[in-house]
């Protein structure tokens, strides 16, 4: 029971957090071609990092938690850390690869187009994530277990991996992946979507978990990572969903493209069987 309070005592934040930040960047609602950064994803950028600032008064009381004698000899909680870890890379960058590569071989576009929402959501947030890790010069906690302040900046581009702590790259791509698939199959296959979410976010939870447990991360790294993950891969889906003629869509899923039936430009066709 009490590794069972534990678990769900670090999920809830990150599930919180994820869809506050997921709600707060609509998919598909703008009237006409959306930018690409613009107040939606402003409004999901400064929740991201209000969650983390948060989730950094817990940072060491949650670390101490999972990295008890409890947690560490639970066959449960071990087990979720050894899938969640290879989940976040390079899992999602190879499922990513795979729905997209397999979905245009078996000509069937929503499947193909979540792959291609997955490869940008990670690369492009992965670059947001990249960037905060060596500013921010955070020690993870493996090297500074009483110490969740030490911060320096730009240390993390000098000093390399113990000091990009935050944001967590692998909870950043977990999430990214788990949007992208998330809203790309609830816009083009509803009657999917909810088995689907729950596959993909509690994945990415695995993730963001199984980052603590081997002690890489602190809290606040993986909620902020989760939150960098959803906002970009939401943004991303609401920059095509408002472009109907979409050139990038247009060149990379033309094998699966099918023309509009009134000719006014293209769209996906398909759905899941």
């Amino acid at each position: 029971m009490n590794r069972l309070r534990l678990l769900v005592s670090l999920i809830l934040p990150l599930a919180t957090a994820s869809a506050l930040v997921a709600q707060s960047v609509p998919a598909d609602s703008a009237p006409r071609p959306s930018a690409a950064f613009g107040v939606p994803e402003f409004r999901g950028f400064a929740i991201t990092f209000a969650a983390g600032g948060l989730a950094y008064f817990a940072d060491q009381a949650a670390r101490d938690a999972v990295r008890g004698s409890g947690p560490q000899g639970s066959a449960l909680l071990e087990g979720i850390a050894g899938y969640g870890n290879p989940y976040g890379s390079p899992g999602v960058l190879v499922l990513s690869a795979a729905l997209y590569g397999g979905g245009l071989l078996a000509k069937q576009p929503v499947i193909a187009a979540s792959g291609l929402r997955g490869l940008e959501a990670i690369g492009i947030s992965g670059i947001v994530t990249g960037t905060i890790k060596g500013l921010a010069g955070r020690k993870r906690p493996a090297i500074s277990p009483d110490d969740p302040g030490s911060f320096a900046l730009l240390r993390g581009m000098r000093d390399g991996s113990d000091y990009q702590s935050v944001p967590s790259g692998h909870a950043t791509a977990a999430f990214a992946f788990a949007t992208a698939v998330h809203l790309e199959v609830k816009r083009r296959a509803p009657r999917h979507a909810r088995w689907v979410g729950v596959l993909v976010y509690s994945s990415a939870v695995a993730t963001a978990y199984g980052r603590m447990h081997d002690d890489r991360h602190w809290l606040s790294d993986v909620v902020t990572g989760a939150g960098i993950g959803s906002v970009t891969a939401a943004a991303i889906h609401r920059w095509h969903a408002t472009r109907p003629a979409d050139p990038i869509d247009g060149f990379f899923l033309k094998p699966v493209l099918a023309p509009r039936r009134d000719g006014m430009g293209i769209g996906l066709s398909a759905s899941f069987r």
